[in-house]
């Protein structure tokens, strides 16, 4: 499911495609951070990326990957 919220933001932002790896680790980070998601997923099956100190350069994607991952069944971007 990370893989598929990935691509779909890198669809968006091309210009972030060398950051992949950086990006995996940072997401990956951020959920071993808080175990929250955990009941959520085992439930939904959404992933709901916990907050963290995102880098200000990949920001933009980070919180498209948290949009993609978690999507708000009202329309409206859960803020995170």
């Amino acid at each position: 499911m990370l893989e598929q919220a990935l691509d779909e933001a890198l669809d968006e932002f091309p210009q972030h495609g060398a950051d992949r790896n950086r990006l995996i680790t940072h997401l990956i980070q951020a959920l071993e951070s808080d175990a929250n998601w955990v009941e959520l997923y085992s439930i939904t099956g959404e992933l709901k990326v916990p907050a963290s100190n995102d880098d200000a350069t990949l920001k933009e994607v980070l919180t498209r990957i948290r949009e993609v991952s978690y999507p708000n069944p009202i329309g409206v971007i859960a803020r995170m």
